[in-house]
């Protein structure tokens, strides 16, 4: 759009990551956020700093949260944390088996079929729910850097680029981020894909260690390594992650 620009922006809160789209009017005189299937975007009017962006954004952060849960709710339904539901793995089901133990410490391990978590027998209900997400959601992160740090890696080199530091966050509006110093950052809520999925969000994080922005030659570093990499951005724009959202 004329009079337009816009870049990604990453800000730090105290539980999560959130990355938001940053674009710049002439013809706003105002602050605007809108939350979107695409995530979070900003407009600032032409002369409003960036750091008033960042600013808004903390301020607003819990309405834009729930608005970003809400369009996820619609799209998977919430895991309750209760033995029998649907948890997503690679683009499959696979059944959540809730089992009690004499231990404090939560255990979450994997089956061809099912993701078992042993919980505190003496936890109530409602603690119990509260110790198997959380649990699911350290080992859905610790699941998801074994997986795709191999893959980044593989790409890089590919690249001809330096290996980057891989970490895995809770991240709402993004699928990876890559920065200037060589970081990815990659979203641990892609462990519910197909691989194949997964493998195109990692090659498009990893050509953004050779070419920062979107530009032509960022398109065909991406082509080059992987030539059918539009249609599977297709699907995934068009994926419903399998099993519940946490």
């Amino acid at each position: 759009m004329a009079g337009q620009d816009s870049r990604v922006r990453q800000i730090e809160l105290p539980d999560r990551d959130l990355l938001y789209t940053l674009k710049r009017s002439h013809r706003r005189k105002t602050i605007g956020l809108k939350v979107s299937d695409d995530g979070l975007t900003v407009t600032l009017p032409a002369r409003v700093s960036v750091a008033e962006a960042d600013a808004v954004v903390r301020e607003k952060a819990g309405w834009v949260i729930d608005r970003l849960e809400r369009r996820q709710a619609r799209t998977a339904p919430p895991l309750r944390g209760v033995d029998g539901e649907a948890i997503g793995w690679l683009g499959v089901e696979m059944r959540l088996a809730v089992l009690t133990h004499d231990k404090a410490r939560t255990k979450v391990t994997r089956t061809e079929a099912e993701v078992i978590v042993h919980v505190d027998r003496h936890l109530s209900p409602a603690d119990s729910r509260k110790a198997v997400l959380a649990a699911l959601k350290r080992w859905r992160k610790s699941e998801a850097l074994a997986l795709m740090t191999p893959k980044l890696d593989a790409y890089a080199e590919a690249l001809g680029a330096k290996r980057p530091k891989v970490s895995v966050r809770e991240q709402k509006s993004r699928w990876g981020s890559c920065s200037s110093d060589g970081s990815i950052r990659m979203n641990a809520r892609l462990i519910a894909y197909p691989e194949a999925l997964i493998d195109y969000v990692c090659a498009h994080e990893a050509c953004h260690l050779k070419v920062m922005d979107h530009s032509p030659r960022f398109h065909a570093l991406l082509d080059g390594l992987m030539p059918d990499q539009k249609r599977r951005q297709r699907a995934l724009r068009d994926a419903k992650p399998a099993g519940g959202a946490f």
